[in-house]
């Protein structure tokens, strides 16, 4: 694909989707952002228009959908739950809905769609090929990727990206992590045996502008990087990262005790390898644990 299209970016202020924003601006493209005061940004940022949802798509050559509420630091209530699925789930819905409405369509929609899907696989090693997990996180992904998924019969590529855990300064994990870690009072969570499968946001931004490039990413494509750690060995890594010790265990049950069916986040484990990015070519920035954190925190 050539420079210079237009895209239009969903969750585009977001933590992923601002760095998303800059990278495609540095690409070349012109950028149209979604948010629900678009005012309020109308000079936030030089080669970059802000527009309410859901503006007239024939206008745009690329859709990136990464609208969604955080999933993190709080208790799924029903209430919670129900926030999650209609940010996600119903977004990607009205936003294929006015797909098939619009007389000129985008070549392309990414959507944003997450390793949850895989549900608690202990040791198994979890490609685009294996099977759906259980659980709220699970039913979750399937029903967001089944939305943005229905653009491909109304002849749209589509790329849904099982987004893991995004490292990066300022946000995500490591938001909540790094204060706690650079105190020394960081360690492993439960019995520190769970995978976790994460991303440098450079790589995630790169990965997105690689699926713009490349007309033969298409379906499912796992967002994370070639190396899963293991929640006691990204601990170790965290803590070598800022200098400090990090030692002292979070126990399951207090965790479950703070933040309820969401303490799954940190508990379950996934050991997920980006194997479709790799067929396609996609090499990644920042493969290892100890390069992406020195990155960050350095």
């Amino acid at each position: 694909m050539q420079q210079g299209k237009k895209i239009l970016v969903t969750g585009g202020t977001g933590f992923v989707g601002n760095r998303l924003v800059g990278g495609l601006v540095a690409h070349g493209d012109s950028i149209h952002v979604v948010t629900r005061h678009p005012e309020s940004h109308r000079s936030a940022r030089s080669g970059v228009e802000f527009v309410a949802w859901l503006p007239d798509l024939s206008r745009y050559d690329v859709v990136v959908h990464l609208a969604g509420q955080t999933i993190l630091a709080r208790k799924w209530s029903g209430e919670v739950r129900e926030q999650l699925v209609q940010s996600r789930v119903g977004t990607a819905k009205s936003l294929v809905d006015a797909l098939a409405k619009s007389p000129k369509r985008p070549r392309l929609l990414i959507s944003a769609s997450a390793i949850g899907f895989y549900g608690d696989r202990g040791d198994e090693v979890l490609t685009e090929e294996s099977k759906k997990g259980t659980g709220f996180l699970a039913d979750l992904s399937e029903a967001w990727e089944r939305e943005a998924l229905r653009a491909e019969s109304l002849g749209v590529r589509t790329v849904c990206l099982r987004i893991g855990a995004v490292l990066g300064p300022g946000g995500g994990m490591l938001k909540e992590l790094l204060p706690i870690f650079k105190l020394g009072l960081g360690g492993p969570v439960g019995n520190g045996k769970q995978w976790l499968s994460w991303i440098h946001w450079r790589d995630l931004v790169a990965l997105i502008v690689f699926a713009i490039d490349h007309e033969s990413a298409r379906g499912v494509v796992n967002a994370v990087s070639p190396e899963p750690a293991t929640n006691a060995d990204f601990t170790r890594a965290l803590g070598r990262a800022v200098h400090r010790p990090a030692f002292l265990p979070v126990p399951a049950f207090a965790l479950k005790l703070k933040l309820g069916d969401a303490a799954s986040l940190a508990l379950q484990s996934q050991r997920v390898l980006p194997a479709r990015a790799e067929s396609l070519g996609f090499a990644f920035q920042f493969p290892t644990l100890g390069a992406a954190l020195a990155d960050i925190v350095g």
